[in-house]
């Protein structure tokens, strides 16, 4: 499970909603915000994980921590976690729309059912908790700043990888033209674009074959993948003051993987 970050980001004061935040790179991303100061936002569908998740880094770094039960591919759901979130901590400074769905499913095999999913979490729910943290910045005069977890996927198909290598293009579009039109009005949109991540779900495909952890590190020129912690602090950087003239960009966080 992740640590702290070790990135030296003071975020005191802030406050920052991190969806997909109970497991995996959600809740590292939320552990750092929380290490570094920032009053943290939890959602996930799973509502019962989102609340250890918030009390187990509440209890680590003392910070203040809730968690909303969310599904963000349901757009009234995202304006209620913005809406939950300012009535928690009277702002929202700071979204990492990290909450995803994935699966292999061959494009000779994709029911409608399939793609509906995979627009609805990957695509669906950035831009409308984007949109209900924008527009409640916009009226009440705030900044804001929102890093979208897309991968490289995003830009390098695989067989069986279609809907969400798509989903995730689409997102990478989409991060460029929320940057163009909302960045004069406050708020800054960048992206990030992980390799293989050291999660649960990738160490149970290593064990269970379905991944070959040899094969793959011979391809990665830093000779590992990414840890958890390596998207958290990206995620802090993008998201801070350090990065203030990077608009509209995705960072590749891979170790030379898609190279």
């Amino acid at each position: 499970m992740a640590s702290r970050s070790e990135a030296p980001f003071d975020f005191t004061g802030k406050t920052a909603i991190v969806t997909g935040g109970s497991v995996g790179i959600g809740r590292a991303i939320a552990q750092a915000f929380a290490a570094a100061g920032a009053n943290v936002v939890i959602a996930a569908r799973n509502g019962e994980a989102a609340r250890q998740a918030a009390t187990e880094i509440g209890r680590e770094t003392g910070a203040r921590l809730i968690a909303v039960k969310t599904d963000v591919a349901v757009p009234a759901e995202c304006a209620k976690l913005v809406d939950d979130a300012v009535a928690a901590f009277g702002a929202v400074d700071i979204l990492a729309n990290n909450a995803a769905f994935f699966s292999l499913i061959p494009l000779l095999d994709v029911a409608p059912e399939d793609a509906s999913r995979f627009s609805g979490v990957n695509f669906n729910g950035p831009l409308f908790c984007s949109q209900a943290l924008a527009r409640w910045a916009i009226a009440n005069q705030r900044t804001a700043a929102i890093v979208n977890i897309s991968s490289i996927a995003g830009q390098r198909p695989a067989p069986g990888c279609g809907l969400y290598s798509a989903s995730k293009a689409a997102l990478d579009s989409l991060t460029k033209s929320m940057a163009l039109e909302w960045t004069s009005r406050g708020i800054r949109v960048n992206g990030l674009a992980p390799g293989h991540v050291a999660t649960e779900g990738v160490e149970a495909d290593f064990v269970a074959g379905r991944l070959d952890r040899a094969a793959m590190m011979r391809r990665i020129p830093a000779g590992r993948i990414a840890r958890v912690e390596d998207i958290a602090d990206a995620t802090l950087f993008l998201a801070s003051e350090r990065a203030r003239h990077i608009i509209g960009a995705t960072l590749t966080i891979d170790g030379g993987e898609a190279l």
